[in-house]
């Protein structure tokens, strides 16, 4: 049990310093050009969705009623709470609709990083990527769903919300830049389980420091979907999928 505590906190460290070997190496090798025009993509939904999410808290709170006498306080608080309210509504839409908008045109760059990595690309036919984008549209809609459930259950834990909800949207955003690439190296949706399940620690790292990137203003936006794609390609050459599936395989017929 310790050992395996031990490993998987090594690998959720791996995970979180992968965000700055991904950057490293999108420097190294001039890579700038392939990261323009989804790092344009990326700003436009960020930005869209934190002003629509500050609107959307901002009129539902001119219908709320307190009593004149608790207006002080009242006001103190909800500003508070709209503001942490607003930030999660804005990053479970980004998280919901990066692996859409954003994702996809960093194809090109996942190639090129292969290349470098192992002399060469996978490719995969016009059907699969299109059974893969079908399912990473339902992934996408339920993971919308539990962290609108997550954020609703969040308030019961009080003062440790923000770091509730700081877990959960690291996993997903962990995910997210697992995602397209788990698409391409297995070969059944069982397969792609497997997968997410031996990452687990490496996606919590991984989504953790692309969380606190979302936090620095435009820098994260630009920045953050490119790099941590090319953060889980590097972290994928480390632990090969077809070991971490040989490992998860032979820890399921136990």
């Amino acid at each position: 049990m310790i050992k395996q505590l031990w490993s998987a906190g090594q690998q959720f460290q791996a995970g979180f310093f992968a965000f700055g070997r991904g950057l490293f190496f999108i420097a190294r090798y001039h890579l700038w050009g392939y990261v323009l025009l989804p790092a344009c993509l990326s700003l436009v939904l960020g930005v869209t969705l934190i002003i629509v999410a500050f609107w959307a808290v901002q009129v539902v709170g001119d219908y709320w009623f307190v009593a004149e006498e608790w207006q002080w306080l009242y006001q103190g608080f909800i500003d508070i709470l709209a503001t942490l309210i607003a930030v999660f509504l804005a990053l479970i839409g980004y998280q919901t609709l990066i692996p859409l908008v954003v994702i996809p045109f960093l194809g090109p760059l996942l190639n090129r990083v292969e290349k470098i990595t192992t002399g060469q690309t996978i490719e995969v036919g016009w059907q699969r990527d299109l059974l893969n984008a079908a399912v990473g549209s339902w992934f996408a809609l339920r993971d919308a769903v539990l962290q609108v459930i997550l954020l609703l259950l969040s308030f019961l834990t009080g003062p440790l919300q923000p770091i509730v909800m700081a877990i959960a949207n690291s996993y997903f955003l962990g995910r997210g830049s697992f995602d397209y690439l788990l698409e391409k190296h297995s070969t059944s949706l069982r397969e792609r389980k497997l997968l997410t399940r031996a990452y687990r620690p490496q996606i919590y790292g991984l989504g953790l420091a692309q969380f606190l990137g979302l936090l620095i203003p435009l820098v994260g936006l630009v920045l953050v979907p490119a790099v941590g794609v090319v953060a889980a390609a590097l972290l994928m050459q480390d632990h090969p999928p077809q070991q971490q599936l040989m490992a998860a395989n032979a820890v399921s017929r136990r």
